[in-house]
Formats: structure tokens, C-alpha cells, sequence
């Protein structure tokens, strides 16, 4: 057997080295990956949540009678009364039966913007009024 050939493939085979620590190991590298995984954490959920809830609080607190709301059970009705103290909303579900009934304020989905409403209408009529190109 050729001496070279013995030290080249043999020897690395039969070798006891010391394995190699990875990079980034020990207690250093563990605490910044638990330091990275929490900052997307809270990236990933707590901000979007953060601007969710304010763009809901001051959705309610521009709340008024007679606005047309979406409730969180999908009962779409005109605010008849709102008490801030207490919590509480009266919605007009049916104006021919006189039905209220009453909600938590916090069940407040979506508030239909009549001004809004209006512009989307009419976008829409203008659409319909031009002449289709051919």
C-alpha cells in the first residue's frame, strides 16, 4: 500500500480531533437569538394590535346618534343612545316595529361613513355615464 495513499484517506478517518464549536455558540449567541426571537415577537404582534386598538378607540369615541353601525354579531342598525359611562349603545334595528336593542359599546364593529357612502355612489354613476371604448 502507497504511503500517501494511507496518510491521505486513511489517516483523516481515523483521526480523534476535537470537534469544532459552531459559531455563535455558548451563552452569548443563546441570549441574542432569545434577544432576536422577542423582538419579532413584538414586531409581529403586539404593534399591529397596538394600531388596531386605537384606530377602534377612535372609531367609538367619534360614536354618535343616529350613525349606522355593524355589530361584532353582524346586526346592522342607527345608534338611538349612547351612555360612555356605563359602557353601553341602543341600536334602532327596525324603524317600522320601533325594535331597539341594547349593545356594549365595545361591540362596535364598523361605522358606515355617510359622506363616504355618497362619493362611492357617485363614482359609481359616473362610471355607468361614460361611454364604453371599443
Amino acid at each position: 500500500m502507497n504511503v500517501a495513499f494511507a496518510q491521505a484517506f486513511l489517516v483523516p478517518l481515523f483521526a480523534e480531533e476535537a470537534p469544532v464549536a459552531p459559531a455563535g455558540s455558548g451563552p452569548f449567541g443563546f441570549l441574542m437569538m432569545v434577544f432576536v426571537f422577542l423582538i419579532a415577537m413584538y414586531l409581529i404582534f403586539y404593534l399591529p394590535t397596538k394600531s388596531r386598538d386605537k384606530q377602534m378607540n377612535k372609531m367609538l369615541d367619534s360614536l354618535k346618534i343616529n350613525d349606522k353601525v355593524l355589530t361584532t354579531s353582524g346586526i346592522i342598525g342607527s345608534v338611538f343612545s349612547i351612555d360612555r359611562e356605563a359602557g353601553e349603545v341602543v341600536l334602532r334595528v327596525d324603524d317600522s316595529a320601533n325594535v331597539k336593542i341594547h349593545f356594549a359599546i365595545s361591540s362596535i364593529y364598523f361605522v358606515y361613513d355617510k359622506e363616504a357612502a355618497k362619493k362611492i355612489a357617485k363614482e359609481k354613476e359616473k362610471e355607468k355615464e361614460k361611454p364604453k371604448a371599443k
